[in-house]
């Protein structure tokens, strides 16, 4: 994606990337926040567990999931260039014999 010119990319990309960066956004302030409130609520329970314990139950899987999210998206919005598909090698052990 490098390669292309600024004027190349179409507004469904453009579009893509500006959502792409606010969901990174997002999971930095995940994992940094599960951190954080693992560390200083220890002694606060709910439910008989402790809101470290919670915090590490919603956080994790709210991080893998914006993870998801981000690497879907990367996949249907931005189109692989037609070098890269050319050069992708399909079976490589077929090509080396």
């Amino acid at each position: 994606m490098a390669e292309r010119a600024l004027g190349e990319i179409s507004d469904e990309e453009e579009i893509w990337l500006t959502i792409r960066s606010v969901l990174t956004i997002i999971r930095v302030a995940v994992l940094f926040g599960t951190i954080i409130v693992s560390e200083f609520f220890e002694q606060y329970y709910i439910l008989d567990l402790t809101v470290a314990i919670w915090s590490l139950i919603v956080g994790i899987p709210l991080f893998f999931f914006i993870s998801v999210l981000i690497l879907w998206g990367n996949k249907a919005f931005i189109p692989a260039s037609t070098q890269e598909q050319v050069s992708t090698i399909l079976r490589p052990i077929l090509e080396r014999t």
